[in-house]
């Protein structure tokens, strides 16, 4: 061992021990229940997000079947959808940032079509009567969630996949429903 500034030119070694050590013994009964317990399942804990994803899926599909004529207006009318439209659309007035995340995506929609786009400008209007099956099941999947998240990820989904339509296709209505109207500011 070296202590100080002088340097040591000598390398200790570690002294084998006399008796090799040997690994503890285990019993089989310990062996088997450790085996046992890898192989058990885990508890269940809170459901996944795939597994609310595909409950979601299930009872959209359900709501569908139950209503196979109904467009995507009227779907929202159904009892299954209107009180939980009316809980997601209270949470969502409670969250003033998912209200800034659907009116920037109004805003740069409208941006991209040539308009102001200034808060109170431009208003969405949105047509769910042409919906087609698989639109339908996103738009009940986001309802019946009650998550102002999912409802507002929705939107701005609809939003997004309508601006290149609305500016550079020149459409007042985009194909999956979505238009910008201007609003007049009111007077001062």
């Amino acid at each position: 061992m070296c202590f100080g500034t002088v340097a040591c030119s000598k390398k200790e070694t570690a002294k084998p021990s006399a008796e090799p050590t040997k690994p503890a013994a285990v019993s089989e009964a310990k062996i088997d229940a450790a085996i046992a317990d890898a192989l058990t399942p885990a508890a269940p804990t809170a459901p996944s997000k795939s597994d609310l994803q595909a409950g979601l899926e299930a009872q959209a599909e359900d709501i569908l079947s139950k209503y196979p004529n109904k467009n995507g207006q009227d779907l929202l009318g159904v009892p299954e959808l209107q009180e939980a439209l009316k809980a997601g659309l209270t949470k969502l007035s409670k969250d003033k940032n998912l209200q800034n995340q659907i009116n920037q995506s109004v805003s740069l929609a409208a941006k991209m079509k040539g308009l102001s786009g200034e808060p109170g400008t431009v208003g969405l209007d949105l047509d769910l009567k042409g919906y087609d099956h698989a639109r339908k099941s996103r738009m009940v999947q986001a309802v019946i969630s009650e998550d102002p998240k999912q409802i507002v990820r929705f939107l701005t989904e609809e939003i997004g996949e309508a601006a290149p339509e609305l500016s550079f296709g020149g459409a007042p209505r985009a194909s999956n429903g979505v238009a910008l109207k201007e609003t007049p500011l009111p007077a001062k």
